[in-house]
């Protein structure tokens, strides 16, 4: 017995590959138990099994995460795009954008099918502001390869280039702004999606929180980096966290039924410091670039 709390206490990575699999088999089965209201005692024993499997998925995660992070970066050290990948903290912000602009067309995708097949204005409206930021990062990240090449080594023209792209994300966010008050209206006005869904409240869940974790982890360290591209990326991923946090409000209180009363106020303040906080950011970024920019020119003329 000892032997083998010792094993679980800390075993090969392999085993612990193994658990994580079968925790999302647990997690899916109960997902599925719940979304067709099974009322079983396997059912239990699978919500059980979930509950036990996540737990100590958690444990292994935080206990092997040095020994897994030391063996990556060993393996990764011997191919220089995976290098680059563990090494160069710019690098993988502008790799985890390209992803979630890939992860943010498909989820407005899905908005869009759903708008469609339910004759939603609600998804329809939601699936446009999705496509709309998604189009913005992919604009920041085609603007940041360009200004590298243009800049041919000149770091000072870089830098000056990545902050007239700074502020076109600020105004940029301004414009998309109009879109989002569309939104924010048109679930004020009609209250909630058309066809709630109990799946797509479990599917915006999962979305919000990566969307989340994603901005709060970026928040700190992109700061630090003082690097106005990689700055522009977070505060989109802010923004759309932003509008993901409203929606799944949104969506839980379609699921409920509740829709009247302090719920529909919750839904109007909700929309309404959405709008607001992003108005803010946008004008924001394009003061502080403005500032800048002017500076430099300042600086250019005195020098000149």
């Amino acid at each position: 017995m000892k032997k083998l709390l010792l094993f679980l206490r800390d075993p090969p990575l392999w085993f612990a590959a193994v658990q994580w699999a079968l925790t999302l088999l647990f997690v899916g089965g109960s997902i599925a138990a719940v979304a067709r209201g099974v009322r079983a005692v396997w059912a239990d024993a699978v919500y059980a099994l979930a509950a036990l499997s996540l737990g100590y998925g958690v444990y292994l995660a935080v206990r092997l995460a040095p020994r897994m992070k030391a063996d990556v970066v060993r393996r990764a050290a011997c191919h220089a795009v995976t290098y680059s990948f563990f090494s160069d903290y710019g690098f993988r912000t502008q790799a985890f954008s390209l992803v979630s602009f890939v992860l943010n067309a498909g989820y407005a995708l899905v908005h869009l099918v759903l708008a469609v097949l339910w004759r939603s204005v609600w998804y329809g409206a939601l699936a446009g502001y999705y496509f709309l930021l998604g189009a913005l990062r992919g604009g920041v990240l085609a603007a940041g390869r360009r200004a590298g090449r243009r800049a041919d080594g000149d770091a000072q023209a870089l830098l000056g280039m990545k902050w007239r792209i700074y502020r076109a994300c600020g105004g940029a966010l301004l414009l998309l702004e109009i879109a989002l008050a569309a939104f924010v209206t048109q679930t004020v006005m009609f209250g909630r999606p058309q066809t709630p869904s109990l799946v797509m409240a479990i599917a915006s869940a999962a979305y919000t929180f990566y969307r989340v974790v994603l901005s709060v982890v970026q928040l700190h360290k992109v700061r630090k980096t003082g690097d106005p591209l990689l700055q522009s990326l977070r505060n989109i991923n802010f923004s759309n966290a932003l509008v993901a946090l409203f929606a799944l409000q949104i969506t839980l209180v379609a699921v409920t039924g509740e829709q009247d009363g302090a719920m529909r106020f919750l839904n109007i303040a909700m929309g309404f410091f959405v709008c607001v906080l992003v108005i803010a950011l946008g004008i924001y970024m394009i003061v502080r670039a403005q500032t800048w920019l002017h500076r430099q020119k300042e600086e250019s003329d005195v020098q000149g």
